[in-house]
C-alpha cells in the first residue's frame, strides 16, 4: 500500500515535468476553500513547516500540488526535511523561508506580479521522516472582489480553475470552511456539491472551532447531521494570525491543538477523530483507497492514449531526413499514391465512396447532362434571329436572279450562324471539367502530403500544367467539330427528311389556294414597283441640262439607304418563304444539336479526363522523382514536424508513465 501514493507522485512529475496536455485524470485531493478560511493553515500544520506565502488578497496564484513522502529516520546521507521543487530538480532546499521565497518566485514567473491565475502547477516535494506519504493539489481561494489590478472577473477565473480540477471523478475534494461562519454559505462545500450533489467523494474539514462566538459549537456539522457528506468532516485548531505574528511553532500548535479537544466538553465524543495528525492520517488512508481503486481505469487510459498517439505519429509518417535513399522511395510511393487517388476520384472506387471525399466523376457526369446537353438542347435558333432578319438573308441571297424557290444560301449563312452559337457552351463546358478536376487535385486526401507543403505545391504545378496541355487540344478539338458542321450543311440527312416534309406540305397548301397565289403576286408586284423611300434625300441620277423634258418629268428615284432590310409587314410569299426556312432550320438544327451533345462529351472525356488520368503519375515522375533538388521538396512543413515532436514526447511521456504503473501491477495491497 506505501507504493501507491509514491506512484502517483512519480506519474504526476512525469506529466508535469513534459509539459503537455495528457489528458489524464490522476486521483488526488484538492484542497479548496474561501480567503481567510485557514486553508493554508491547515497544509502547514500537515506538512509541520512554514512555507506558504502568506498576505492579503489572493496569496495562492497557482495550483501547488504537494507531495509529502515519508523518509528514513536517522539516515546520514540525507538532511532530515527538505523539499524540492519539481523545476528545480536538482537542487535541496532545506531551509523553508525559502522554499516560500521559491513559491512566491516561481507564482510570479507563471501569472505574473498583478495578482493574476496561472493553469500551469507548481510541484513541490517534501521529505521528511515525520511525514506520512500524502498529495495535495492546494488551488487558490475563492474569492468574490478584484483586488489591485486584477480583472474583474477574478472571482470567474478561479472559479473556473478550481472546478477544472475538482471536476474530474478521480478527485477527492477537500473542502475547508470556517468553523464561525454559516456552513450553509460556505464557498468551498457549495462548490464542491456542483460536481458531488450526493457528496460522495467530498472531504469536510472545519476550522477555528476554538473562536466560535460563546453559545455556539459545530457538534452536529462534525457529526453530519446539518450538511452530511459521504467521507465525513474533521475538525482541526490552527494557529490565529496573532500566533503567527508571535512565531508561534507548529509544534506547540499542535500540542495546544490537542490540549483545546481534551478539555473540550462539547467535543468530548469527536475528539478521536479530531485534529491534524488524525486528519492526515485519514487523507493517507483514503488517498491510498482511492488511488487502488481508480488503479485499473488508470491504466486503461494510459494504455488507450499510447495506443492513439502512436497511431498518430504513424499517421505524419517515417523521418527521411536520415536516410535518403529511403526518402527517395518514400518519395516515389507518396506520387503512386496521390496518381491513384486522383484515378479513384473520377472513376469512383469504393474508398472514395465510402470516405465520402471528393467525387469528381460524379459531377462531370452531372455536368455533361444536366447542364451542358440541356442547355444546347434548349438553344432556341430563333431567340436572337428576328424574322426580318430571316426575309433580308432571302432578299439579299436572290440578288438579280427571283428564285422560285428559296434560296439555298439563304439557308447555309441563316443555320451556320445558330450552329456557331454551339461553340461556346461547348468550350464553356470543357473548362468547367478542367476546373473540376484541379478542384479535385488540390484535395485530394493523401494525408501523408500534408508533411511536404513544398512537394504538395510542386505537385499541384505539375498537375495544373498536365491539365492546361490536355485542355488546350480538347478545345481545339471541339473548334474542328464545330468546323465541320459549318463546312458542309447536309440536307440530305435522314433526320432532316421530316422538315422537308412539312415543307412541301406547306408548299402543296400555297398551291392549292389560288387566292393566296393572287394576293402575292399583286403585292409581288407592288414590292417591285418604284416608289419614294425620302423626297428630300440626294438624287442618285443627276439630270443633265439637255435632258429632254419628257425624258426628265420620269425620273423619280430617289437615294437608296446604305442598308437594304425588309421591312414593314410580309407578303403572303414572304411569309411563306420565312416559315420554311425556319422549318428547315430547326430540323436541321436539332439534327447537328444531337451530334454535337454526343461527340463533345466524349471529346473531352477522351483528350482532357482520360488523357490526364494516364498521364499524371508519369508527369509526376518525370517533373518531380527525376529531378534534382527533390530533397528540399521532401522537408517536412514546421507545423507537422512540431505536431510530430509533441507527439513523440506524448509517447515517451506515457511510456514512462506505463512502466510506472505496470511496477506496481503484481503487487498485492492489503
Amino acid at each position: 500500500m506505501d507504493k501507491l501514493i509514491p506512484t502517483i507522485n512519480k506519474l504526476q512529475m512525469i506529466f508535469a515535468s513534459a509539459g503537455i496536455d495528457y489528458n489524464i485524470e490522476l486521483p488526488q485531493i484538492a484542497v479548496i476553500g474561501a480567503q481567510s478560511s485557514g486553508k493554508s493553515s491547515v497544509l502547514e500544520s500537515i506538512v509541520g513547516r512554514d512555507f506558504l506565502p502568506r498576505g492579503s488578497g489572493i496569496v495562492t496564484r497557482a495550483a501547488t500540488v504537494l507531495q509529502l513522502i515519508r523518509t528514513k529516520e536517522n539516515n546520514p546521507d540525507e538532511p532530515e526535511d527538505y523539499a524540492i521543487f519539481g523545476h528545480r530538480p536538482g537542487e535541496k532546499f532545506t531551509d523553508f523561508s525559502k522554499v516560500r521565497d521559491e513559491i512566491q518566485a516561481e507564482t510570479n514567473r507563471l501569472a505574473g506580479e498583478n495578482k493574476g491565475i496561472s493553469e500551469r502547477p507548481i510541484i513541490l516535494r517534501i521529505f521528511s521522516p515525520y511525514l506520512l506519504n500524502l498529495t495535495l493539489i492546494d488551488l487558490p481561494g475563492l474569492t468574490k472582489v478584484p483586488v489591485g489590478s486584477q480583472p474583474q472577473d477574478i472571482d470567474k477565473i478561479v472559479r473556473n480553475m478550481v472546478l477544472d480540477y475538482i471536476r474530474s471523478p478521480n478527485c477527492i475534494v477537500l473542502a475547508v470552511s470556517a468553523a464561525n461562519t454559516d456552513i450553509a454559505t460556505s464557498d468551498s462545500l457549495h462548490l464542491a456539491r456542483e460536481v458531488d450533489p450526493k457528496g460522495d467523494r467530498t472531504f469536510g474539514v472545519l476550522t477555528k472551532l476554538d473562536i466560535m462566538d460563546k453559545g455556539t459549537d459545530a457538534l452536529r456539522v462534525l457529526k453530519g447531521k446539518e450538511y452530511p457528506l459521504k467521507l465525513g468532516y474533521v475538525g482541526v485548531v490552527c494557529r490565529s494570525q496573532e500566533d503567527i505574528q508571535n512565531n508561534k511553532s507548529l509544534k506547540n500548535a499542535l500540542k495546544a491543538e490537542n490540549k483545546f479537544f481534551e478539555n473540550s466538553a462539547i467535543y468530548k465524543e469527536v475528539k478521536d477523530r479530531s485534529g491534524i495528525p488524525y486528519l492526515s492520517l485519514q487523507l493517507s488512508k483514503l488517498l491510498n483507497q482511492h488511488i487502488l481503486k481508480c488503479l485499473p481505469e488508470l491504466k486503461k487510459k494510459i494504455d488507450t492514449q499510447l495506443n492513439e498517439r502512436k497511431i498518430e505519429l504513424a499517421s505524419y509518417g517515417h523521418s527521411i531526413s536520415d536516410n535518403p535513399e529511403a526518402g527517395r522511395t518514400y518519395l516515389l510511393s507518396l506520387i503512386s499514391d496521390y496518381s491513384k487517388y486522383y484515378r479513384d476520384s473520377v472513376e469512383g472506387s469504393t474508398k472514395v465512396v465510402e470516405n465520402n471525399d471528393y467525387k469528381v466523376g460524379a459531377r462531370i457526369q452531372i455536368i455533361f447532362q444536366e447542364y451542358y446537353v440541356n442547355d444546347i438542347n434548349n438553344l432556341d435558333p430563333f431567340d436572337e434571329l428576328a424574322d426580318e432578319d430571316i426575309r433580308t438573308a432571302i432578299l439579299n441571297a436572290k440578288a438579280l436572279n427571283p428564285s422560285l424557290f428559296i434560296p439555298e444560301a439563304a439557308f447555309e449563312l441563316l443555320i451556320r450562324q445558330q450552329i456557331n452559337r454551339l461553340l461556346v457552351p461547348s468550350l464553356s463546358c470543357a473548362l468547367q471539367i478542367h476546373n473540376e478536376l484541379r478542384n479535385m487535385a488540390i484535395y485530394c486526401q493523401v494525408a501523408e502530403l500534408d508533411r511536404f507543403e513544398k512537394l504538395k505545391d510542386k505537385i499541384m504545378e505539375v498537375v495544373t500544367e498536365l491539365l492546361k496541355d490536355c485542355l488546350e487540344p480538347t478545345e481545339q478539338m471541339i473548334r474542328n467539330l464545330i468546323e465541320v458542321e459549318l463546312g458542309y450543311i447536309n440536307v440530305n440527312h435522314p433526320d432532316v427528311l421530316t422538315g422537308i416534309s412539312a415543307v412541301l406540305s406547306m408548299l402543296r397548301g400555297y398551291d392549292e389556294n389560288p387566292g393566296v397565289r393572287e394576293l402575292t403576286n399583286r403585292e409581288e408586284e407592288k414590292i417591285r414597283s418604284p416608289k419614294r423611300i425620302n423626297s428630300k434625300a440626294t438624287p442618285s441620277f443627276i439630270i443633265e441640262k439637255d435632258t429632254p423634258k419628257e425624258f426628265e418629268e420620269r425620273v423619280e428615284l430617289g437615294a437608296l439607304p446604305e442598308m437594304i432590310r425588309a421591312e414593314g409587314r410580309p407578303s403572303a410569299r414572304e411569309a411563306l418563304e420565312v416559315k420554311i426556312i425556319k422549318e428547315l432550320m430547326l430540323s436541321y438544327f436539332k439534327v447537328v444539336v444531337t451530334r454535337v451533345a454526343d461527340i463533345v462529351p466524349k471529346v473531352i472525356v477522351s483528350f482532357l479526363v482520360e488523357k490526364s488520368l494516364s498521364e499524371v503519375h508519369d508527369r509526376l515522375v518525370h517533373k518531380i522523382f527525376t529531378q534534382t533538388g527533390w530533397e528540399k521538396l521532401m522537408e517536412e512543413n514546421p507545423l507537422i514536424a512540431e505536431k510530430k515532436a509533441n507527439c513523440k514526447n506524448i509517447i515517451a511521456v506515457l511510456k514512462e508513465a506505463q512502466k510506472v504503473i505496470n511496477e506496481i501491477r503484481n503487487t498485492k495491497f492489503d
